[in-house]
């Protein structure tokens, strides 16, 4: 392989020594050589009972397959960005800077991810608002509304991807901030997949302790 190393091997052997001599130096050498590949296989100690031949086999192959990752390698070092793939990533920035809390969640409303605005008026970091129920978030008294809602756009056959409803949100302290939510649902191959959520603190809730949007 290029930028490898080639160690000569000698075409004649030392005439200082005897046939036998040198044969010996030979197999000794060839026992270092297959050690040393056998070691170099990924197979742990099952590795130790492989004879000649299945060392060589399966250096072959994993040779083969290293030169299968370099290549693809190279090649995708060579692809340029699609469009769509640009237009998600100015769509993940965009999220993530955005003063709109906003956040994705799964059909059962629990949240697979949220911005840092979201963060900020629920109480939870980055890490911590993964899994949390939207509707476990929502007071008690709006809890029912709220769920009408989300079902509202899961209904078969119904063709409304978007709603909105007012409801006081539970932060993580246990504070309870009104705000107004917009639901969107998102599609995938015409089938309901997620949401996404925009939650805004009403005028008239004490969010600016917590959040200035």
């Amino acid at each position: 392989m290029r930028g490898m190393p080639v160690v000569p091997m000698s075409s004649e052997p030392d005439k200082r020594l005897s046939h036998k001599e040198v044969e010996q130096r030979r197999r000794e050498k060839a026992k270092q050589y297959f050690d040393e590949l056998r070691a170099l296989l990924p197979f742990g100690s099952d590795s130790a009972k492989f004879d000649k031949n299945a060392i060589l086999h399966h250096s072959i192959i994993l040779l083969k397959q290293l030169m299968q990752e370099l290549a693809q390698e190279e090649a995708a070092s060579t692809v340029k960005p699609q469009p769509e793939q640009a237009g998600l990533a100015d769509f993940r920035c965009c999220f993530d800077v955005s003063r709109q809390p906003m956040c994705f969640a799964g059909l059962d409303s629990r949240l697979s991810d949220a911005n840092s605005a979201f963060c900020t008026l629920s109480g939870y970091s980055r890490m911590e608002v993964t899994g949390i129920s939207l509707l476990n978030s929502t007071a008690p008294a709006d809890s029912e509304m709220a769920t009408q809602q989300w079902q509202l756009l899961l209904a078969p056959g119904s063709k409304q991807t978007s709603t909105s409803y007012r409801c006081r949100f539970v932060r993580k302290d246990g504070q309870q901030l009104m705000c107004n939510v917009d639901l969107n649902l998102i599609l995938r191959q015409s089938k309901p997949h997620s949401f996404l959520v925009s939650v805004n603190p009403s005028s008239d809730s004490d969010s600016d302790a917590y959040f200035t949007c």
